[in-house]
């Protein structure tokens, strides 16, 4: 009793099961937690480390190696990328693709780096490890006052922060743009030398006074009293009228009289952040796993909606991005193109198998549609852009099953069957060719559920959803269509589209053909393989892209300035920027924009990995306009920029999917000697800049910046009692200032800084006129009487990778991918190599190693996949030379595939290359029903010459129906010119309608090659 044959003894069960199936999936449909693309798992953490001051070269040698050898340890450690800049160590730990749990290894990470804190300079700040670096912000919000200070805006953000966290499924609320508040006192050095009062004194007075130590308790007997001294400092007036001691004397003197007292912000600003040229305090809100952000940013909106109504006048919030919109628009536009394709599928079906059967064939169509929803929401995978274009390329598949069962049923009624024996023994017969052919194609898809790279993860939904999809076919093919096709199919129903590819004329003209080639078989086989060395020599010339750029109306700016520009310049160069966007620009394509300045602002999007803080650079994010061309106005505002302000490096850029922008090229020149790395580093920029179009060159390197050595003469300073920490302590304390003690606000605690005037700590000249004082003999001395001054050249930033100091220079081209980059300079750059000293070396990075090592990680379970299905095709023919033909049949797709890659000007990219692993398990298809048939009529009586014939003849409809209808399902992507699967969608629509009148013609002829068939044979028996 075979599965068919069960299905009609229980219909009421089964079609019960099949609604609710089908009830179920549609509920799935607005259940399934939604995403805009595929989660991936950020396998980073950032190890940051200060010390202000230190140079970039102590910070390397004296911080971050001792942390890199640590760290190195860790067996599960990929990679080690690290910064060393002016006061700053940010080590990034990347951790192999193979690994999911993640807690254990970070807790590890942080034990090295424990391990390794007792081997730092004294007064290195505690390490900090930041694992959550793959939070991705769902919501950005902007928080701007008019008419309020910064301390205020605090104060409501807090209130707001806390009030969005009631909201169910928030994970975290970063507020970004927060300006800290000190306290100065500020002194001038010439003053406090008259008086003989050095900063340590005063910060001694300071210390002792502010106080909130208890004086202990007195017990009485019947009672205890608590004894609290004071001292603290609750207002700016009690600091004010602290009095200090004049040294060597009885007098003292208030504080306000040799120093300036306010209150204001950290100073130079750090991480400012700007909405629309507005400063502001933006939330970065991200949400927990496994909610829906469909049904969970609605009710954040709706909460924020709520608390503006509640803020005071003057203070608005802003919502800077809104990812729900984007995944919004995302699973709308793929749903469309999965409706649309539905509806060209039951068309051509119709138009094929008229109105009766095609409807019965269509109806498979909904109802895999609705149980591939169904199991997605029981095993977890999520409604995005991979699952459901995918559900697009399976169902131009899902319907051959349905086609193939309606097919025989029909024929076999026509041949004079009974109904109840033709649909049983229909299902009986194709069951395992049926299902041996759906596991081929989903065993072509395996690699990507088995690879273990970034990309295999990022496309793992396609695997998923086309075993669910193909196996949910299979089972209601000989379930439901069968039971369908046995109540309502009739003889002689009209086949319009089927007698077309039925017709004498069609059939006449191949079988004619077939003759040909059988008689020939020699030249047609070299005629092929001339056609397949042609489209290996053509994929030469098709254009290579790892992954596509995205469609979303976003614009990434970042801004550069030159090496060692402060943040408060950097912040000025910003206002003039985006006052120069708002008001001069004339752009009114802008909607709104947000602006970081020192950092790169949040993540709100898993594939965007923000840069590492500087100074000298601001980030950008402009929400544009639909119908607008992003790429053409990237270019429009890089150069507009530049121009404008002639001392900044802007890189405009789309916004682009997949793991990473595979318009970037990385180039790393490593080696022990940072001199020679870094000019051979600027010989690569010279050769990108003789590339036309290629812009955005830069090294990540920067400029080298001038420090200033003070050379102490330490036998001079013996004698005047000053010692070189004496020295590092004035200076410090002078010039960039020094914590001194804090003033306590509520819960509030503000530091209290001591520095020079702004008058002094700005002016160069006072660096050799500044009084050092002695912590011995408590005397001042003039600086330039025990040191001498000297301007060094020092490199701004040094960059290493896996313990080897590395350059890296990166650049972009308007025309070409990265891949297509490296093809062009790659021979020029192998002659740089040449002269590199011995260890010194230039390597690729970036997409272009993130491209082969993901085609690799796809091509390494390749062999398995081949053997098992070999192992398929063995077991179901019984035949290694009936094997061999199949599989020989699967480079013919190449041929149409490059076609397609050419004639709809595609890339080549990991898409594609996916696309052609499926291709290769749909083609097979053919050749196995072809073979399958040819057996039949060989049992049959027939000779082979005449089984080949016949078999060819009766399967060229069902195969070329098959084939259209695949390839009609397709258009929809096609002509959307959908961003991730149109290279795809050209590749399996192209390599499937050529490969499929290839197939027709050589598997005939290595069938009657490989079995010795002749027509000679024929005409005799």
């Amino acid at each position: 009793m075979n599965l068919t044959e069960i299905a009609f003894k229980h219909q009421k069960l089964v079609l019960m099961i099949v609604a609710i199936i089908l009830i179920n999936g549609v509920i799935a449909y607005f259940t399934i937690p939604a995403r805009e693309d595929p989660s991936i798992t950020i396998r980073e953490a950032i190890v940051s480390t200060s010390y202000p001051g230190m140079s970039p070269e102590r910070v390397e040698l004296l911080i971050t190696k001792t942390l890199e050898e640590e760290i190195r340890k860790i067996p599960e450690v990929e990679k080690l990328r690290s910064t060393s800049s002016t006061g700053l160590s940010v080590i990034h730990v990347e951790i192999y693709d193979r690994y999911f749990n993640l807690d254990s290894i970070w807790q590890n990470v942080r034990n090295k780096v424990e391990e390794a804190q007792a081997s730092l300079p004294e007064g290195t700040s505690t390490p900090f490890v930041n694992d959550e670096f793959g939070d991705v912000s769902v919501l950005t919000l902007a928080l701007t006052a008019d008419g309020f200070d910064l301390g205020q805006m605090f104060d409501i953000s807090k209130h707001t922060r806390d009030t969005l966290y009631a909201v169910d499924g928030t994970k975290k609320i970063e507020l970004l743009g927060v300006q800290d508040e000190r306290i100065y006192l500020e002194t001038s050095n010439a003053k406090l030398s008259q008086l003989g009062i050095s900063p340590s004194t005063l910060m001694n007075a300071l210390q002792t006074q502010n106080i909130i130590s208890s004086g202990g308790q007195i017990d009485t007997g019947l009672l205890s009293f608590i004894i609290e001294p004071t001292g603290n400092f609750n207002s700016l007036e009690d600091l004010a009228e602290t009095y200090i001691t004049i040294p060597g004397t009885q007098e003292s003197i208030a504080l306000s009289d040799i120093a300036t007292l306010h209150r204001g912000y950290v100073d130079p600003p750090n991480n400012l952040a700007y909405f629309n040229g507005e400063q502001a305090i933006v939330f970065a809100i991200s949400m927990l796993p496994n909610y829906n952000i469909l049904e969970y940013a609605p009710r954040l909106k709706a909460a924020i909606e709520q608390l503006e109504d509640s803020l005071p006048v003057g203070y608005k919030l802003h919502i800077a991005t809104y990812q729900a919109q984007q995944v919004e628009k995302t699973v709308q536009g793929v749903s469309m193109n999965v409706l649309q394709t539905l509806i060209i599928v039951l068309i051509v079906v119709v138009l094929f198998l008229g109105m009766r059967t095609g409807l019965i064939v269509g109806t498979i169509v909904p109802f895999v549609m609705l149980s591939a929803l169904t199991l997605m929401q029981i095993f977890e995978i999520r409604l995005e852009r991979m699952s459901l274009a995918t559900l697009i390329i399976a169902l131009g598949l899902l319907v051959d099953n349905g086609i193939v069962i309606a097919e025989d049923f029909k024929r076999r009624l026509e041949d004079g069957e009974e109904r109840f024996k033709a649909m049983t023994q229909g299902g009986k017969e194709l069951a395992i060719p049926l299902l041996s052919s759906s596991a081929t194609t989903i065993l072509f898809f395996l690699p990507l559920m088995l690879a273990e790279h970034v990309a295999g993860e990022y496309t793992r939904s396609v695997s998923l959803v086309i075993l669910i999809t193909l196996l949910a076919s299979w089972v209601l093919a000989l379930c439901v269509t069968p039971l369908l096709c046995y109540h309502f199919i009739k003889v002689d129903e009209s086949q319009a589209g089927a007698k077309a590819l039925s017709s004498e004329k069609v059939t006449g003209r191949y079988e004619t053909f077939l003759h040909f080639i059988l008689r020939f078989k020699l030249l047609f086989i070299a005629s092929l393989f001339g056609l397949l060395i042609a489209a290996v020599f053509a994929m030469k010339f098709i254009p290579k892209q790892f992954f596509p750029d995205s469609n979303r109306n976003q614009l990434l700016v970042n801004i550069d300035l030159p090496s060692g520009t402060s943040e408060r310049q950097t912040n000025t160069q910003m206002h003039a920027v985006m006052d120069w966007l708002d008001n001069e620009s004339g752009y009114d394509f802008i909607e709104s924009h947000s602006a970081y300045v020192g950092f790169s602002g949040p993540r709100f999007v898993l594939s965007l990995s923000p840069e590492d803080p500087a100074e000298n650079k601001a980030f950008m994010v402009l929400n544009i306009k639909p119908e607008n061309d992003i790429a053409a106005l990237a270019l429009k505002l890089d150069e507009d920029l530049e121009h404008r302000f002639v001392n900044v490096s802007v890189r405009a850029k789309k916004m682009f999917l997949g793991p990473s922008d595979s318009k970037t090229i990385e180039i790393q020149v490593k080696g022990p000697d940072k001199d020679v790395i870094y000019q051979k580093a600027q010989q690569i920029m010279d050769l990108l800049y003789e590339v036309p179009d290629t812009r955005d060159i830069r090294s990540d390197w920067e400029s080298m910046t001038a420090k200033i050595e003070v050379r102490v003469d330490q036998q001079r300073a013996r004698r005047a009692s000053v010692t070189s920490q004496d020295i590092a302590n004035s200076l410090q304390a002078y010039f960039s200032g020094a914590a001194v003690t804090e003033f306590r606000e509520e819960d509030d605690i503000i530091p209290i800084m001591f520095r020079a005037s702004d008058a002094e700590r700005h002016n160069l000249d006072r660096l050799r006129s500044l009084n050092v004082f002695s912590q011995a003999t408590g005397k001042a001395i003039p600086l330039f009487q025990v040191a001498e001054f000297s301007p060094v050249n020092q490199y701004s930033i040094i960059q290493r990778e896996d313990m080897f100091t590395t350059v890296s220079v990166e650049a972009r081209n308007s025309r070409m991918a990265a891949e297509d980059l490296k093809a062009k300079i790659d021979a020029d750059l192998q002659k740089l190599a040449e002269d590199l000293p011995l260890n010194h070396y230039i390597e690729y990075d970036g997409v272009i190693v993130q491209s082969e090592e993901a085609q690799k990680a796809l091509s390494a379970s390749m062999p398995m996949v081949l053997g098992l299905i070999l192992i398929l095709l063995v077991a179901q023919f019984n035949s290694f030379r009936k094997a061999a033909i199949i599989v020989l049949t699967m480079p013919l797709s190449f041929i149409g595939a490059v076609l397609g890659l050419g004639v709809m000007f595609a890339p080549f990219g990991f898409m594609v290359t996916l696309g052609l692993y499926s291709l290769a398990g749909i083609i097979i298809n053919n050749a196995i029903v072809l073979i399958d048939r040819i057996d039949i009529e060989r049992r049959d009586g027939a000779s082979d010459y005449d089984a080949i014939v016949k078999a060819c003849i009766t399967r060229v409809r069902p195969i070329a129906m098959t084939t259209i209808t695949t390839v009609a399902g397709l258009l929809p992507l096609i002509l959307s010119h959908d961003p991730l699967f149109y290279g795809m969608a050209c590749v399996i629509a192209f390599g499937l309608a050529v490969g499929t009148v290839l197939t027709l013609g050589v598997v005939p002829v290595l069938y009657a090659a490989f079995f010795k068939a002749s027509r000679e044979e024929s005409t005799s028996s």
